[in-house]
């Protein structure tokens, strides 16, 4: 008998399973930043966070969430599992990440995953640097096959024989 009536908001329950289109990830860079960590600060463990976070301290283990950005100031020891990274600052250990920018005063030293990696000048990058944005052959025997069988034709000369 009220004059007002209830709007119902259409929200997933809390058991309810999500679609891909309606799970929000974090990707653009004009979303605001949820988490800082303040120069001055050490953290000695394990991170885990999600929406988009900025170290500009010092943190001593790994860290796993969806945009991370590290600041100049920002060191890093240990493994960082992210959905995107921004680097300013110095990492020591693997990176894994769909989409990775090192900025002129990064330093990233070991394995580097990344399907989109953009590197400016002046960046330092020391280690293992596996990026792909293309898709795989379906077939990779044939592809090194291929590869191999040109590699073999381009060895000999017109009388079969190999160059020396």
């Amino acid at each position: 008998m009220g004059l007002f009536k209830k709007e119902e908001k259409k929200e997933p329950k809390k058991n309810e399973i999500r679609s891909p289109q309606e799970k929000k990830a974090v990707k653009n860079e004009k979303d605001p930043i949820a988490s800082v960590l303040a120069k001055e600060m050490v953290i000695t463990g394990e991170i885990n966070f999600k929406g988009k976070a900025r170290f500009d301290g010092t943190v001593q283990g790994d860290i796993t969430g969806e945009y991370l950005i590290l600041s100049d100031t920002a060191q890093v020891v240990g493994n960082i599992t992210v959905t995107t990274l921004v680097c300013h600052g110095k990492v020591e250990g693997n990176v894994i990440a769909e989409v990775v920018t090192a900025h002129a005063t990064s330093e990233i030293h070991g394995i580097l995953k990344s399907q989109n990696l953009t590197v400016e000048s002046g960046a330092s990058l020391e280690g293992e640097i596996h990026s792909s944005s293309r898709k795989q052959n379906a077939n990779p025997n044939t592809a090194g096959t291929q590869s191999q069988k040109t590699g073999e034709s381009a060895n000999k000369n017109k009388s079969g024989s190999e160059k020396k």
